[in-house]
Formats: structure tokens, sequence, C-alpha cells
């Protein structure tokens, strides 16, 4: 793997590792909850998280069900171990996918929603933002749950 690529994908793994501590032992109620009436709780994040991981794949080799925009841009995830399950072939393909880059591909331009200029890296760096990003915002919504009605306090733990 090309180091940009292992760089970027240390990054999502390490993300990755936040998100496992800030989902243990997550209740229905947390996952459901949503801080605002027309915010996204953390069960609909975590389906775009699986919906995205997909479709930057398929952008990256130009192909599968991930070229088409239209839709919730999130996938079904019944619980947090159901959620572990899904990514983690997931993560593995793309592993695989930025793995077979060269140096030259990382210039390709790509279809990406539309948006004009982007290119496989381009595709690569949005990835490891996006991924950080929600892993965030599930970090904040799991955390002003536990403000909001005094449960889990490990949200709280320093990484």
């Amino acid at each position: 793997m090309l180091d940009i690529l292992r760089a970027y994908d240390a990054l999502v793994e390490a993300q990755t590792a936040i998100l496992r501590r800030t989902l243990t032992a997550i209740s229905d109620a947390e996952l459901d909850w949503r801080p605002h009436p027309e915010a996204n709780g953390i069960r609909w994040i975590l389906g775009h998280q699986l919906w995205y991981e997909a479709w930057v794949v398929d952008v990256v080799d130009g192909v599968g069900e991930g070229r088409d925009e239209a839709g919730s841009r999130s996938r079904d995830v019944p619980s947090a171990p159901a959620f572990w399950l899904a990514l983690t072939p997931l993560g593995e393909r793309r592993r695989a996918c930025f793995a077979a880059l060269r140096e030259g591909d990382l210039e390709r331009p790509v279809e990406y929603l539309g948006a004009d200029g982007y290119t496989v890296g381009k595709v690569v760096r949005t990835h490891a933002a996006h991924f950080t990003g929600h892993t965030w915002q599930v970090k904040y919504v799991r955390g002003a749950y536990s403000r909001a009605f005094g449960t889990d306090k490990r949200v709280f733990d320093p990484m």
C-alpha cells in the first residue's frame, strides 16, 4: 500500500477504535435518541457509515450500487454488534481496494456526488475525514444523551 494510503488507513483504524469504545454497552434507546428532533440518531449515523464505506470503494472501482446516489444513504443497523459485523468486511474490502492502487491512480478523475474535480486521491482523503467526522458525531450524541439522562459516564473518559 502506498505510504499516503497507509496514513489515511491508519487514521480510519484509529477512529474505528474510538468508535468501538464509544459504542460499548450502548442501549437501543441511546442508538435512537436524537439531541434535536431534526438531528440523526446514532443508529442512522452508523448506517450512513456502512453505506459510505461501500460507496467509496464503488466510486474508486467505478462499479456497483455505490454509484447510485439516490435513497437514504444509510443502511439498516439492528444493533451495535450488527454494525460491527457489517463494517468489518466493508473495511477489509476498502483496504484491499486501496492496497491495489498505484501512484498514478490517485489522480484519476471519478464521479463523486456530482462534484467537480474529484480524483481517487481526493476520495481517499474525504473518506478519512468523513469517517472521523461521524465518529466524533456519534461520540457527541452519546455524550449529550449521557448528560441528559445521567447514564454511561465512560463517554467522557479520555482516549
